[in-house]
């Protein structure tokens, strides 16, 4: 299994995934994997700033974990709806008010 030695394992977002994928592409060739995730996060990455700025805002929220951080980095949602699906899986209740922070911190330009 690849990874299965890794020391550190967190979850990285789309902009954290290009970055990897593009340090890596200057020192050799991708693999045929690599390249197609590199072609998917250079398509669908945000800008890093922007992400950072979302990021720092949801974890100051304190009520989410990584996992869904991340998830709501790489989807940005626009819609209640949507949030709410992906909010599903963090196995708790949010409050409309709570819903609402969460996407204004994400549609903030």
């Amino acid at each position: 299994m690849i990874g299965k030695d890794s020391k550190h394992i967190s979850n990285a977002s789309l902009s954290d995934v290009l970055e990897i994928l593009e340090k890596r592409k200057k020192e050799k060739e991708l693999t045929y994997e690599q390249q197609v995730a590199y072609d998917h996060a250079s398509r669908f990455a945000g800008s890093k700033a922007a992400e950072q700025k979302a990021r720092k805002g949801l974890e100051e929220l304190g009520y989410l974990s990584p996992e869904a951080i991340v998830t709501i980095l790489n989807i940005m949602p626009k819609s209640e709806m949507l949030l709410r699906q992906i909010l599903a899986s963090e196995k708790k209740t949010f409050a409309d008010e709570d819903v609402k922070k969460i996407l204004s911190i994400v549609n903030q330009k």
